[in-house]
C-alpha cells in the first residue's frame, strides 16, 4: 500500500469511527425481476424501512444535486422512502480527498470504468462486495457479461461494484455539411480506412472557411480501442504502447490528424476542441466520441449517428464496453442498505425507467427495453439509435490503477505526431515517460 494513500486511509478512519453508527445488521436481498430467489424478504423489509441515511458521490464536475436526484435519486427514494440520499457534488480534483479526511463517509461512489482508477482506487476506497453478492444470492447473469469480466479483472476476480449503465463508441455526423458539399452521408459498418478517405474528402476550405473531417475523443476510442489492446500490462504495471497491437489502434487514429488541414488546434488535444466545433461551430462533418454523446447535442446541429467504423480484419466487432458503476466504498457502516440500492438500479424496473431517458441497459437481455430507448428524449426521435451500442462489444482491456498515467502519455503522443514526429518515436517516447511516471508513482 502506498504511504500517502495508507495516511490517507488510517486519517479518515480514524475520524469515522468516531462520527458513524455501527454496521447494518445482516438481511437477504430483495430482486429484481428475473433475478434468483433470494428468500429473506421479512429481513429486507425490516431494512429497507429502517431509517438509514446513503451518501452519494458521482465523479463528474460540476454535476448538481438535481441532476443526481433527476438520473437516478428520485426513483431510488420512490423504492426506499425511508431512506435519506445526501449527495456530494464534485467541485474539482481536489474534492473527494477534501470529503475523505473530513471525515465525511461516502457510500456509493458512480463512477465511469475509465475514471475508476483515479477515484476508486486511487483513494483506495474499494471493497470485494463479493460476499454481499453471495449472500443475497444475486444474479450476476442477468448482466451484460462484459461488464462483470471488466470488475472480475479489476478486483483480481472479486467484484468491487455492479454497473448502472453502459456506453461505447460511435460515430456522429452532420448531416447539413455532407448535403452542402454533396457527399454521401457515413454509414453503418464501414471500415476504418473508409472512414478516413471520407475524412480526408470533407476536410476542405471554403469560402475562408476551413472545415474538418473528423475529430475524435481519443482517450475513449483508445481506452474502448476494437483491438483490446492495453495502455498498461497489467503484469508488469508497465505501459505497453509499443505492442503491435496498442500500434495499430493508436496509429489507426492518429493518422486522421495528418489530413492537411485536419489536424490539432495550436498543436494541442484536448476533448472541448473536439466536441464543441462539431455541435456548437459546425464546422467538423464528423465525430467520433462515446454513444452518450449524443446527449450533448440535442438540437444544436443537424445531427445522425452510424455504427463506429470497424478493422477490417475485424468485421463486426465493435469497441468495448464503457460501464457506469456503483461502487460500496470499505468505509460505509451502511453496506447492507446500500446493496439494496445497487440490487435496484440493476433490476428490471429501474433499467425500464433508464432506458426511457436515453441511458443503454446493463441487462443481457435487452430487446424489449431497446424498443422503448429514448421515448422520453425528443432529441433522440429519428435517429439511426441502433448503431449507438455495437452488435458485439470488443473485449475488454483491464483498467489499472495508473490509467490516468497512461491516457496522459498517450495523448502526448499524439500530440507529437501532430507535430511532425513519426509513430513509432512517439509511442517509444511515450512508454518511457510513463514508466518512469509508474515507478514514481510507486514510491508515493
Amino acid at each position: 500500500m502506498r504511504t500517502k494513500r495508507k495516511c490517507l486511509a488510517v486519517l479518515a478512519a480514524g475520524m469515522l469511527a468516531a462520527s458513524l453508527s455501527a454496521c447494518q445488521g445482516p438481511k437477504a436481498a430483495e430482486t429484481a425481476k428475473g433475478d434468483a430467489d433470494a428468500g429473506g424478504s421479512d429481513l429486507v423489509k425490516q431494512v429497507s424501512e429502517t431509517p438509514t441515511e446513503l451518501v452519494f458521490y458521482v465523479c463528474i464536475n460540476g454535476w448538481t444535486e438535481q441532476q443526481f436526484m433527476e438520473t437516478y435519486g428520485n426513483e431510488i427514494k420512490k423504492k426506499f422512502p425511508s431512506y435519506t440520499l445526501k449527495f456530494i457534488p464534485q467541485k474539482d480534483a481536489q474534492t473527494l480527498p477534501a470529503v475523505i479526511t473530513s471525515g465525511q463517509t461516502i457510500d456509493i461512489l458512480i463512477t465511469s470504468i475509465g475514471l475508476t482508477s483515479n477515484f476508486l482506487l486511487a483513494y483506495e476506497m474499494q471493497d470485494d462486495i463479493s460476499g454481499l453478492i453471495k449472500k443475497y444470492n444475486y444474479d450476476l447473469s442477468r448482466l451484460e457479461p462484459s461488464t462483470i469480466d471488466i470488475q472480475r479483472q479489476l478486483a483480481d476476480g472479486g467484484i468491487y461494484g455492479l454497473p448502472v449503465s453502459t456506453t461505447s463508441g460511435a460515430l456522429f455526423y452532420n448531416k447539413s455539411l455532407f448535403d452542402k458539399f454533396g457527399v454521401p452521408y457515413p454509414t453503418d459498418g464501414m471500415t476504418w480506412d473508409e472512414a478516413y478517405d471520407l475524412a480526408k474528402t470533407m476536410t476542405r476550405s471554403e469560402n475562408g472557411q476551413q472545415y474538418k473531417g473528423m475529430t475524435m475523443s481519443v482517450q475513449h476510442l483508445m481506452q474502448l480501442n476494437q483491438l483490446s489492446a492495453p495502455h498498461i500490462d497489467p503484469a508488469t504495471s508497465k505501459a505497453a504502447y509499443t505492442s503491435d497491437a496498442f500500434r495499430q489502434a493508436f496509429e489507426n487514429l492518429a493518422r486522421f490528424y495528418k489530413i492537411p488541414g485536419n489536424g490539432l488546434l495550436d498543436h494541442k488535444y484536448n476533448l472541448v476542441s473536439q466536441q464543441e466545433p462539431f455541435y456548437k461551430d459546425q464546422n467538423v462533418a464528423m465525430f467520433a466520441a462515446l454513444s452518450t454523446t449524443a446527449k450533448t447535442f440535442k438540437d444544436t446541429v443537424n445531427w445522425d449517428v452510424v455504427q463506429l467504423p470497424v478493422f477490417k480484419e475485424k468485421p463486426g466487432v465493435g469497441p468495448q464496453s464503457y460501464p457506469t458503476y456503483f461502487y460500496i466504498s470499505k468505509e460505509s457502516k451502511n453496506k447492507d442498505a446500500a446493496f439494496q440500492v445497487l440490487d435496484y438500479v440493476t433490476s428490471d424496473e429501474f433499467q425500464q425507467y433508464f432506458v426511457k431517458a436515453g441511458n443503454f441497459s446493463i441487462l443481457k437481455n435487452q430487446t424489449e427495453l431497446m424498443k422503448t430507448f429514448a421515448a422520453d428524449d425528443p432529441y433522440m426521435k429519428g435517429k439511426n439509435i441502433k448503431a449507438l451500442l455495437p452488435a458485439k462489444f470488443a473485449d475488454p482491456t483491464e483498467k489499472t490503477e495508473y490509467q490516468a498515467i497512461a491516457d496522459k502519455e498517450m495523448l502526448n503522443a499524439l500530440v507529437a505526431v501532430d507535430g511532425g514526429k513519426d509513430e513509432n518515436t512517439a509511442l517509444r517516447e511515450a512508454e518511457e515517460r510513463a514508466n518512469k511516471a509508474i515507478e514514481a508513482d510507486k514510491k508515493k
